[in-house]
């Protein structure tokens, strides 16, 4: 087969690449067919196929630092594509081996859709562009933290109430900015060099500490919405009730599978909530960072519920956090002046959560209710561009959107550096029109406006909604 060729007109821009898939190290002598494969798909018995290897990662399970959700959701299916997003081909190639317990027998049946977009992923590779220059993050950095540094100059050297408001604004850029950072922390794409040593839970303490959002529940939630984004009863990115719906199946108070309970679509949300969702969206933004604070404290707080990545250290951070930011607001004269400061700070970073949620919320939704990949929207890359909206702005805006405006390329290749993203969309833009998948693209009102308009049209359904007419729909016979 002829290399696969893309050219965005740029001399460093040219992909081409028929490099094979990374070879094994030796065949195992037992085969089995898909069928058999399917049927090991529990925690007590959970097998998961990479590059036609069956691998028996039950004992793994409560180790694997993704947590067990994201291993749990593929128990039983070929998870090739998944595994190679989110580790390093020397990862893959040293540890894998260990979990094979034979092959696949069935013929391989790769369609040229993910065939172009392995391939692109390794032309990425080969560009290097899932390292990035160290100057790079050091200017990051750098800049967030002058940005600390001014609300500390603002709040212990001023008296003036102007001055402590715009601490206040600054405090929640902060935020919003030294969460960008995290993030690309917690996918890897920070680094200068693959292998680089990271060390994972002081560098996530140091997140929590200075963001007040546990990174061990961030890494829970999200290395599971990266997986199966948009999936009705799997991605806790989408499962909001009683406050948001965004789809008429979550009328149906499902099982999610990701919170082990039934999200209700209870009183609250029939009569409070959703049907008004698409006005309590903004002010619920402003305060949603409120609701992260409870999540992290829900999380430190449990045990044995299949999450893993919990440590003291993360715990004493995130108390840090609280005590840090209760010493700054304290130092603020009067009452009145103090609660408006708080307030205000977490409003403007609830900026952050309009971001995250504009990259998904108006896409649509996978019922998870079909067979092998179907259930989460089809093969990994095409789930993950159908389900991701991109942010159109000039480069000027990179530092407002931190990544996030990329989404379709981030989620398909999450290990990119966000200092190559805008210089690599081209590529992924033209692989999504050349197999006719939906890349989208709008200017930040237009996708506000889209989530809006989804919003509202799935509330305007859940005020015509009753359990009769829901009940009716699903009786047979």
């Amino acid at each position: 087969m002829s290399p696969s060729i893309i050219t965005t007109g740029k001399s460093d821009e040219v992909f081409v690449s028929s490099s094979p898939i990374p070879s094994k190290n030796s065949a195992p002598a037992r085969t089995y067919t898909l069928q058999e494969i399917a049927s090991h798909n529990t925690a007590d018995d959970l097998w998961i196929v990479y590059d036609k290897q069956v691998l028996d990662v039950t004992k793994w399970l409560s180790h694997h630092p993704g947590g067990e959700q994201t291993l749990l959701r593929f128990g039983g299916m070929d998870a090739t594509d998944e595994l190679r997003a989110f580790h390093d081909n020397w990862v893959l190639e040293k540890k894998l081996p260990h979990f094979v317990v034979g092959e696949v027998r069935d013929n391989e049946n790769v369609s040229e859709l993910v065939r172009d977009f392995r391939e692109l992923g390794e032309h990425f590779e080969k560009m290097g562009y899932y390292r990035v220059s160290p100057w790079y993050y050091v200017w990051k950095v750098a800049t967030v933290f002058c940005i600390f540094a001014m609300v500390l100059l603002l709040v212990f050297v001023t008296q003036s109430t102007v001055a402590h408001m715009a601490a206040a604004v600054l405090l929640g850029i902060f935020w919003q900015q030294f969460a960008f950072v995290g993030h690309d922390c917690g996918h890897m794409s920070a680094r200068t060099h693959a292998r680089d040593s990271i060390n994972v839970p002081y560098l996530g303490a140091l997140v929590t500490f200075f963001n007040g959002i546990s990174v061990a529940w961030w890494k829970a939630t999200h290395n599971v919405h990266h997986a199966v984004p948009n999936s009705v009863d799997c991605d806790p990115d989408i499962a909001h009730l009683p406050v948001f719906a965004l789809h008429e199946h979550m009328f149906s108070s499902l099982f999610n599978k990701y919170h082990k309970r039934v999200m209700e679509f209870d009183w609250l949300a029939r009569n409070v909530f959703v049907p008004y969702q698409h006005l309590w969206y903004y002010p619920i933004m402003a305060v949603a960072r409120f609701n992260l604070y409870l999540q992290s404290v829900l999380f430190l707080l449990s045990r044995n519920d299949g999450h893993s990545g919990r440590t003291m250290l993360d715990s004493v951070a995130f108390l840090g956090f609280f005590t840090w930011l209760v010493a700054l607001v304290s130092y603020i004269p009067g009452w009145e002046e103090r609660i408006v400061f708080f307030f205000l700070s977490h409003a403007v970073a609830g900026l952050l959560n309009v971001q995250i949620t504009l990259s998904h919320f108006s896409r649509p939704i996978f019922d998870c209710n079909k067979d092998e990949y179907a259930r989460y929207g089809g093969d990994f890359y095409s789930r993950n561009v159908i389900s991701s909206l991109d942010v159109a702005c000039p480069a000027y805006l990179d530092w407002f959107h931190g990544g996030l405006q990329f989404q379709t390329l981030h989620h398909c290749y999450p290990r990119i550096g966000r200092q190559h993203l805008r210089k690599t969309k081209p590529l992924i833009v033209s692989l999504c029109n050349k197999h006719s998948l939906p890349y989208t693209a709008k200017s930040f009102i237009e996708c506000n406006i889209e989530v809006y308009e989804t919003l509202k049209n799935t509330a305007t359904n859940a005020k015509k909604w009753s359990p009769l007419i829901y009940e009716s729909m699903c009786a047979q016979g």
